[in-house]
């Protein structure tokens, strides 16, 4: 069995050559499928993006113009039900069933995708929450019947993922667990524990959880043109290993609760760093060209700091957790979506060079987390930082859809 590191030949990995930008591209699939379902990503990853603009314009208006309110309950689901699931689901929808072998993701699918987390952040904005997360229940319902069939595939399947991959169905039911906990709290003031826990399931655990399964096989890829093999029946110790990383993983979060905030934070950003070192080799830098990769490779990296500084800095929690989800999921989503569409396209040489839309993205998503951060150390000026750290990342989603906008409409 290969390591971890080995590079899998070309003939075997069905990824195509590195050097044509296809790394992350397998042969397409042989369907009459219309683009829209056998690659999701050109309709879900603008959607994001727009959904995004939703989550983060508030603050913008609020600090602009004093337009809204101060509760932050919508911009969560707004970017993590919306801005963050449509990335999420736009990559599993478009990767799994070209990793597999299998039929592309049937048109139910492909809408619920698209339609659940629009109607969640509407109804979050409009502050009907209990029906906002009615669409998320069918969303992620949806989303888990299609990951465990295509990767229950068996023999039909041309490739299996790697064993890390049992994160991707355990992360979408940590966000299940989570929006029913949350749920709780109606049922009086004695129900706000659990609810704490839901919300950091469903805030932070889900995509801390996504990011550790996928993250396995695309940020070696993206990164290095390096891929772990295949899941395989000799790998009952790895399983086991990610299932009790997994545990102590949604374990945290009743530890942060109930224990000690800092403890559980900690063991939390453990968790990641291990995870990310030992199955993505997270420890390695970059070694292909395209400055994209180096946004994956320090988006990976601020998922463990950003927990492990909110540990260490309880004071400036709110703050370092924004490392996580500035630095980490927003980088990581972008970034992948600007490999994931400049492959698919094609366009060899963007995706091997430096494009001023990618540099504009990175320097802008460091400008919107350095802004935000300043919210923590001078909270007197509030509106300003939020307000300018809402314009650096609108501008930085404009620099996103600068570069992918022309392609998303091309087929290679």
């Amino acid at each position: 069995m290969p390591s971890p590191t080995q590079v899998i030949p070309e003939e075997a990995s069905c990824e195509g050559p590195v050097g044509a930008g296809h790394d992350l591209v397998p042969p397409p699939l042989t369907d009459d499928a219309p683009l829209w379902r056998r690659e999701p990503y050109r309709l879900l990853f603008p959607l994001g993006v727009v959904l995004g603009w939703v989550g983060v314009a508030k603050w913008l208006l609020l600090a602009t113009a004093g337009v809204g309110t101060f509760s932050s309950a919508d911009h969560a689901i707004a970017q993590v039900q919306g801005f963050m699931m449509c990335f999420a689901a736009g990559f599993l929808l478009t990767a799994i069933p070209r990793r597999t072998g299998s039929a592309p993701a049937s048109a139910g699918v492909v809408v619920v995708a698209a339609l659940a987390p629009t109607l969640t952040t509407i109804a979050a904005v409009f502050e009907r929450f209990a029906w906002s997360q009615v669409a998320w229940l069918v969303l992620v319902a949806t989303l888990v019947g299609f990951v465990v069939r295509r990767l229950r595939g068996g023999a039909a399947a041309r490739r299996r993922p790697p064993v890390a991959f049992v994160w991707v169905p355990l992360s979408f039911l940590m966000g299940l667990a989570g929006s029913l906990l949350m749920a709780l709290r109606a049922l009086g003031p004695e129900w706000r524990p659990l609810h704490t826990v839901g919300k950091g399931l469903l805030v932070q655990g889900m995509f801390v959880g996504l990011i550790l399964g996928v993250g396995s096989m695309v940020i070696p890829l993206i990164t290095r043109a390096t891929a772990p093999p295949d899941a395989g029946p000799r790998d009952r110790r790895a399983l086991a290993s990610h299932l009790l990383a997994a545990l102590l993983l949604a374990g945290s979060f009743v530890v942060e609760e109930y224990v000690d905030a800092r403890a559980g934070l900690g063991v939390r950003g453990l968790v990641a760093l291990v995870v990310l070192v030992g199955a993505a080799g997270l420890a390695r830098r970059p070694t292909l060209p395209g400055l994209h990769r180096w946004l994956v490779w320090l988006g990976a990296w601020c998922v463990p700091v950003g927990l492990l500084l909110a540990a260490a800095f309880p004071a400036q929690r709110t703050g370092a957790l924004h490392v996580l989800f500035l630095g980490g999921f927003a980088a990581l989503a972008l970034s992948v979506a600007v490999h994931v569409t400049l492959a698919h396209a094609g366009d060899e040489r963007r995706l091997l060079g430096r494009p001023w839309q990618v540099a504009a993205l990175g320097l802008l998503l460091v400008a919107a987390l350095a802004l935000r951060l300043a919210v923590s150390f001078d909270p007197a000026r509030l509106w300003l930082w939020l307000g300018l750290s809402a314009a650096a990342f609108l501008l930085a989603t404009a620099a996103w859809a600068a570069l992918a906008a022309p392609r998303l409409l091309r087929e290679a």
